[in-house]
């Protein structure tokens, strides 16, 4: 059913952002033929369209391919949308205080966002190796501790359509592909308030995330503490979790969340 918004839409526009939502997507650069397919356009349409974004700046072309990639210029966007997150100004001191208890662990924050999980924050390890988690980079929702714990309250109507067309990847021996065992770990997730990842995506790295509840007990965010083996053992990242809580249970307080509810 159209909405009252469709009557504005200017179909130029939208497919320019398609096609920047589709580039964002894939691991290189993007042809003409791509797009058409992407967009079931015809070529010169998706010339034109790719033409526009390049005189904009949002996307160059290499000339010696014919090939296009998403420009730098975006990462003007990113910083705007990033810094408009009013949830970064209250988390960051508390993330700051628990890092300076932790500094061998990484520290960070992420949202569920349009059926993505992306990082908005990170403070790195004083140890290394780092895995460089850099902001706005996803996260896969079922072996990541911060994947899990922002989407073990989704309705399962939602959870089912999130599996169907993200799959569940396999990373590690460690990592749950199965749906109905993965649907069993959100619940404990759900019932324990904590979501682990005892290498499930990345291989010696261990992770725990905590949820981050909103004005009406909603998952808003998450915080998680995280560590090679060689830099934190299994023991101290689990140790971390009441400390972690407490930290989560502050922000929560922040973002206006009562705990009245017994949530």
């Amino acid at each position: 059913m159209a909405t009252e918004t469709d009557k504005y839409n200017i179909k130029a526009v939208a497919r320019c952002f398609q096609i920047l939502d589709f580039a964002s997507d894939q691991p290189g650069p993007i042809s003409i033929q791509d797009v058409c397919t992407a967009l079931d356009t015809n070529s010169n349409m998706a010339f034109r369209l790719l033409a526009s974004l390049q005189s904009s700046g949002y996307m160059t072309k290499d000339p010696s391919t014919g090939l296009y990639t998403v420009s730098l210029k975006t990462l003007k966007l990113s910083r705007s949308a990033l810094q408009s997150q009013e949830i970064r100004k209250v988390t960051m001191p508390y993330l700051e205080l628990l890092w300076n208890q932790f500094p061998k662990a990484n520290v960070n924050m992420a949202v569920f966002h349009n059926g993505e999980v992306l990082m908005l924050d990170r403070i790195d390890t004083q140890s290394t190796p780092r895995t460089y988690f850099t902001p706005g980079r996803q996260l896969p929702f079922h072996c990541s501790a911060l994947g899990k714990v922002l989407t073990c309250s989704l309705p399962e109507e939602q959870l089912d359509r999130l599996i169907a067309e993200k799959g569940l990847t396999k990373y590690t021996e460690q990592t749950i592909t199965d749906p109905v065992k993965f649907k069993e770990e959100l619940a404990k997730v759900k019932s324990e308030g904590v979501a682990r990842d005892r290498n499930e995506f990345i291989n010696d790295d261990n992770c725990s995330a905590v949820p981050i509840y909103g004005r009406y007990g909603e998952i808003v965010a998450g915080i998680s503490v995280s560590a090679l083996i060689s830099n934190m053992s299994v023991e101290e990242i689990e140790a971390a979790i009441p400390r972690l809580k407490d930290t989560a249970s502050k922000i929560s307080y922040m973002m206006g969340f009562s705990n009245s509810s017994g949530i």
